[in-house]
């Protein structure tokens, strides 16, 4: 019922039989439509700690707009669900241990008890949300911790490189991490590093008031799951190579692609450049096997696909329409490269460079048929330029989540709802 499909989109619907092709390719994962009467008992139970940053960074309207977000969060949740709450500042309180949500009253008059401190052990305070989610680890729920920090890790362990790893130990036991960036002062590099091996949502908050819409979201997200720690492996056949996944993404230890979470209503796509030999007819180019953890199921679920395409001379491959949604998500996907390019010499103080990319980009995107999303594109890279050298740190922080798109579930604020 709740069973992804994959389709293969090329740039054109045919490779040369006569000489070397180049082949563009879409491989999209559609999930299922969410049925129209979505209600909490029809989602999988959900078992998460809410991890909230106290430091002293946090005082004043943060963290009042924390307990406001996290009472709203409890009451959210049924019976069903367990919640933890835990705070930190350099050091750990197990706010509420985690429990059934039978009455969020307890939970919100606990909530309403954290108050602001000093230092941040970020790990620490992670570690004691995940160890709560992990001692009622239910593989028939959705276990997830949400991390909420405004600042640097500098109390406890501090490696960006060693909190990751330690992350997906316990992701790979079925404990996954959102993390959520509040401000313009957290390390977005390190929350983006958590998000990742954590297999779950990153999200910037530059407005504490955007938190309530923020957890409604991922609560939405969760309800919607029906496959995570998901990976795609893509196999070129017939001395056809993969020379490019524009996605840029992580690798798992078998050699397969991480991919974002599973979720009913959703489309991924994975942008793939190959490089074929001239061409036989009736020979498959590529096999793509999705797989990924279903909420209650014993065993890893899977779907293979192969790939054949009709063969021509290249003369009349090369009169054959493009595909205008192809052109569009490679270019898409490009960009969020570009961006990370233009972060590179951002760390390196080479402004002009940063800039020059960043135009390159404009340019690029400009060049295509205009879109709704296009014009999104293009407005996002020109509040970048326009603040590269004014605000490096905010533009810094938007071009990490935004070039984090192709291969992780970064949150957007609805701009409708920002004053």
């Amino acid at each position: 019922m709740n069973q992804p499909r994959i389709s293969f989109r090329p740039l054109r619907p045919a490779v040369a039989s006569d000489q070397p092709t180049s082949l563009d390719l879409l491989v999209t994962i559609t999930s299922p439509s969410p049925p129209e009467d979505v209600q909490s008992k029809q989602r999988p139970p959900l078992n998460l700690a809410l991890v909230i940053d106290r430091s002293g960074s946090m005082s004043g309207a943060k963290l009042s707009n924390a307990r406001k977000a996290a009472c709203f969060l409890a009451g959210e949740l049924t019976a069903r669900d367990r919640l933890a709450i835990v705070s930190f500042d350099d050091e750990i309180r197990v706010v509420v241990p985690s429990q059934p949500v039978r009455d969020p009253q307890p939970f919100i008059a606990a909530i309403n008890t954290i108050t602001s401190g000093g230092c941040t052990a970020l790990f620490d305070g992670w570690l004691a949300g995940a160890m709560q989610v992990a001692e009622h680890l239910n593989p028939a729920a959705l276990n997830r911790v949400l991390l909420l920090s405004d600042g640097q890790a500098n109390e406890g362990l501090t490696d960006q490189d060693e909190i990751a790893e330690k992350v997906a130990g316990l992701g790979q036991r079925g404990v996954s991490t959102s993390a959520f960036g509040l401000g313009l002062d957290f390390d977005e590099d390190l929350m983006a590093a958590i998000a990742t091996a954590g297999d779950g949502t990153l999200a910037h908050i530059e407005s504490p008031q955007q938190l309530e819409d923020l957890y409604a979201s991922e609560l939405e997200g969760l309800a919607t799951t029906i496959g995570r720690r998901v990976s795609l492996g893509i196999r070129a056949k017939h001395g056809a190579e993969v020379v490019d996944v524009v996605n840029d993404l992580t690798l798992t230890d078998f050699g397969n692609h991480q991919l974002a979470n599973l979720r009913l209503g959703q489309e991924l796509n994975v942008a793939v450049h190959l490089q074929l030999p001239a061409w036989r007819a009736n020979q498959e180019i590529c096999s793509v096997r999705l797989a990924w953890d279903q909420p209650g199921a014993d065993m890893r679920s899977s779907l293979i696909e192969q790939l054949t395409l009709p063969v021509m001379p290249a003369a009349e491959v090369n009169e054959l329409e493009t595909d205008q949604a192809v052109i569009e998500e490679f270019a898409v996907l490009k960009a969020n490269r570009s961006r990370r390019q233009a972060l590179e010499e951002l760390d390196d103080g080479d402004y002009q460079a940063a800039e020059g990319t960043l135009g390159n980009v404009y340019a690029s995107l400009s060049s295509l048929k205009p879109s709704h999303r296009l014009k999104r594109e293009l407005q996002l890279i020109n509040e970048k330029k326009a603040m590269l050298k004014t605000n490096r740190n905010r533009t810094r922080k938007g071009l990490r989540s935004e070039s984090l798109r192709s291969s992780l579930d970064v949150w957007e604020a609805d701009e409708s709802k920002q004053s």
